[in-house]
């Protein structure tokens, strides 16, 4: 472990940047450097490396060794939550901003949202407008929610517009704690289920700049898993509307706990790809690059009709790539 003393007599970071990193050695050093190179400096940057098996512990600890705002942590892999909380009580920051390994944080995100979160003592979480992005960094959409703090806190409590990425946004750790931080038993949906507690205690705030790019890769989840990451997202609503209408969210809370006691008792089991969440997410990656005239569509939307080969939609954009191009241009993210 490296990065920033406890409690030895010096200033601490007013920010805690937070990162769970589990094999993703091809990605993280552009995503770490991405918090490294912000305008806003006062930072440690607590990165838990969550049992990698490639060479992401080697290069987080080759990071580490050249700045020290870098806070390494290894551990035995625990998933995602657990993860996210032991990164969160390590924080010294009176904000903290979470940030992803495969995605990327333009220079002045930190800066721009702690000016909006310090703006006003009503706001407890910040995000901003978010580009998605291929497995290529090819430019998909772009998320954007409204920068009215009321009217982007019903939103995402009423209508399930919440932040564009898991890792775009920045919070205040007194409201995080007064919450109780992430749940362990949301194995999966922690973000979703996290951000709806605090929108009940404090306003959510979204930047209109685009600040964050978020990788969406080829879905290789296997159906099993599919299906049980669906209900972590409806239980989390499920308790959402339980704790506004004053009621017990309990038989929620349980039934989460043992979908995360199934998941982890069959942890290293292998499972298939499913071949309808994969044709899912090409088709999504497909189109996307079909709307903003990138030639790329081509093949997502060729592998949507091989896996599915019922994908009508995906048939029907297929035939409209085809007749499209070659005109279109090709465009990738610069970062």
């Amino acid at each position: 472990m490296t990065g920033f003393p406890k409690n030895e007599g010096i200033l601490l970071p007013n920010v805690s940047v937070v990162m769970s990193v589990y094999n993703d050695a091809q990605t993280v050093k552009t995503s770490v450097d991405s918090i490294l190179n912000q305008t806003f400096t006062d930072f440690e940057f607590i990165i838990i490396n969550d049992g990698s098996t490639d060479e992401t512990g080697t290069i987080l600890d080759r990071l580490a060794s050249q700045d020290s705002r870098i806070k390494v942590i290894h551990q035995e892999n625990t998933g995602l939550t657990q993860a996210l909380i032991r990164g969160c009580n390590q924080a010294q920051g009176e904000f903290i901003a979470r940030q992803d390994a495969d995605d990327y944080s333009y220079p002045q995100r930190l800066e721009l949202q702690l000016a909006k979160i310090q703006s006003s003592p009503q706001i407890g979480m910040v995000s901003c407008s978010t580009q998605y992005i291929g497995p290529e960094g090819e430019p998909l959409t772009i998320i954007q929610r409204s920068e009215s703090p009321e009217i982007a806190t019903q939103e995402l409590l009423h209508r399930r517009q919440g932040p564009g990425a898991h890792g775009s946004v920045l919070f205040r750790k007194s409201v995080y704690n007064a919450i109780g931080g992430y749940r362990p038993d949301f194995y999966f949906a922690q973000d979703s289920d996290l951000w709806l507690r605090i929108a009940e205690k404090a306003q959510f705030a979204s930047l209109s700049q685009v600040l964050y790019l978020h990788r969406r890769e080829i879905n290789s989840t296997s159906g099993v898993n599919r299906a049980i990451q669906s209900r972590f997202g409806e239980l989390g609503q499920l308790c959402k509307t339980a704790r506004l209408n004053s009621q017990s969210e309990s038989v929620y809370l349980e039934e989460a706990k043992q979908l995360r006691s199934q998941l982890l008792a069959n942890k290293w089991q292998k499972h298939p790809p499913d071949p309808f969440a994969v044709a899912k997410a090409a088709y999504f990656l497909g189109s996307q690059l079909l709307t903003n005239g990138d030639r790329r569509a081509v093949n997502y939307l060729w592998q949507t009709v091989g896996l599915c080969p019922w994908h009508w939609k995906g048939w029907f954009r297929l035939g409209q790539s085809i007749l499209q191009f070659p005109f279109a241009k090709v465009h990738t993210i610069p970062y």
